[in-house]
């Protein structure tokens, strides 16, 4: 029997206008992967800049990075691969393993300057899936999250979690596969971070680049991928559908009339 490894996948949150810092696509809204460097790597590598209108790279028999629609992770079910609003995700790697001649990384990253006012609050998300391989730590696939801030050349946020991570990932029984432990009840698998920047010690004016990267298993019979979905410094409003998220112009607005609203009642009641 063939053991199986994990599969990663990644949601990072939608961007907002008015936002601290701001990525190129970061929510990948416009249904492409302009802004984003895509690479494969080992044993080849194929480093390129998404371009408008370009919605899948492929190389080495295997897709690097591919937008999509929401829909169900097709190996579990249990994790939609876009869950804030926004029409389109992106997945990075996809279920064919290495085998040694495919690509055994799979990465998208993007550098941005923070800018405004003040650094404000960086919000992303990631959810994992994976088949189950019993590899060794070293041999089975993970994925890795990283914000470098490369202007005092410090992470900010790291996380990589391997199939043994046990408090990590939730086991789906018969189908040999797992998910993330998420917190987000809405949309069980994601995991929504914050991250204060101001108090990480992120100016205005660094620049910071965000990985992520979901590599297969080194014994190469077992693949991993990863779903994104954004970055922004607005945290939208989660849902097992997407919800609806506003924009940041449309935010503004129903921030204005709610206080409108509530002159108008102050002043009833007076």
């Amino acid at each position: 029997m063939v053991k199986q490894c994990i599969i990663a996948a990644l949601v990072l949150s939608t961007a907002s206008s008015y936002a601290g810092i701001s990525f190129v696509n970061g929510g990948f809204i416009s249904g492409d992967l302009q802004g984003w460097t895509i690479t494969g790597d080992n044993p080849g590598n194929a480093s390129t800049v998404g371009v408008p209108g370009q919605t899948s790279y492929a190389g080495n028999g295997q897709t690097i990075a591919q937008i999509v629609s929401p829909a169900p992770d097709p190996r579990t079910g249990n994790v939609v691969n876009q869950v804030f609003g926004q029409p389109y995700s992106v997945k990075v790697g996809d279920e064919t393993p290495w085998f040694g001649g495919n690509y055994q990384f799979n990465s998208i990253s993007q550098t941005a300057t923070v800018a405004g006012p003040d650094p404000g609050s960086l919000f992303f998300a990631w959810a994992a899936v994976g088949e189950i391989s019993g590899h060794s730590v070293t041999d089975t696939p993970y994925f890795r999250v990283h914000v470098t801030d490369v202007t005092q050349n410090k992470d900010i946020y790291d996380v990589q979690h391997y199939e043994g991570d046990g408090t990590s990932f939730w086991a789906d029984g018969a189908s040999g596969w797992r998910y993330s432990v998420g917190n987000t009840a809405q949309a069980p698998g994601w995991v929504v971070e914050q991250l204060d920047l101001a108090a990480l010690g992120v100016n205005v004016g660094d620049v910071l680049t965000l990985e992520a990267i979901a590599r297969d298993c080194n014994p190469t019979a077992h693949a991993m991928y990863v779903y994104l979905d954004g970055f922004g410094n607005v945290r939208p409003p989660p849902g097992p559908d997407g919800g609806t998220v506003p924009d940041a112009g449309s935010t503004a607005l129903l921030l204005s009339l709610s206080g409108l609203g509530l002159f108008a009642i102050r002043r009833k009641i007076a």
